[in-house]
């Protein structure tokens, strides 16, 4: 899932860093308002409201993910 936080995507399916190297996921609850609730996994605690992780610990950005083969041959295809 994707939502957007000052109209910068966050896809909420990937783990997210924050500016110190903290690693935040979408607990899959929202608030009453519908905003998502964000966990730190390297120090669980109360969930926290995106845009407060955002605010007090951001700008955030996704976790780098594995290249993996199939990126690779994309790539390579694309320089034809």
């Amino acid at each position: 899932m994707t939502t957007n936080l000052d109209g910068t995507p966050v896809d909420l399916d990937r783990v997210q860093l924050d500016l110190d190297g903290g690693q935040w996921l979408w607990t899959c609850e929202v608030t009453e308002s519908g905003e998502p609730l964000m966990l730190r996994l390297d120090r669980p605690g109360e969930p926290i409201p995106l845009a407060d992780v955002y605010r007090t610990r951001g700008p955030i950005h996704p976790q780098p993910g594995r290249t993996t083969a199939a990126m690779y041959r994309q790539v390579l295809e694309a320089a034809r």
